[in-house]
């Protein structure tokens, strides 16, 4: 007998991400950020691409999602491409949208590469 697994839900995810793109847009607004506001987003921004956006483009990669949760993924990550020139100029790490660039820029424990 084939059990049936839990339906996936991003919900909390795509929360968290839109939370932070919000505080990163709202840090762009501004004309100077402070070293402590800058410290405390880069921190939030850590959790959101080290473990929210992973587990979403591993839930995309399997195909796991349902076509509307699909698609909030599509969307947000559409958003998040804009964002790349403030992403930059705060000096935040860029998102990884796929399995495979993840696996390109790091090594075996999960750690950025360095090239040199």
């Amino acid at each position: 007998m084939k059990e049936k697994s839990a339906p996936i839900t991003i919900d909390d995810d795509v929360e968290w991400l839109t939370e932070q793109i919000q505080a990163l847009k709202q840090l762009g607004r501004q004309d100077e950020v402070t070293d402590s506001e800058k410290y405390d987003l880069s921190i939030r921004w850590g959790t959101a691409l080290a473990g929210r956006l992973p587990r979403l483009v591993h839930y995309s990669s399997r195909g796991l999602l349902d076509d509307a949760d699909e698609h909030r993924f599509k969307a947000l990550c559409d958003e998040l491409r804009g964002l790349s020139d403030l992403i930059d100029r705060i000096g935040l790490t860029q998102p990884v949208f796929s399995e495979t660039e993840r696996r390109q820029a790091t090594s075996r424990r999960g750690l950025p590469l360095r090239r040199r």
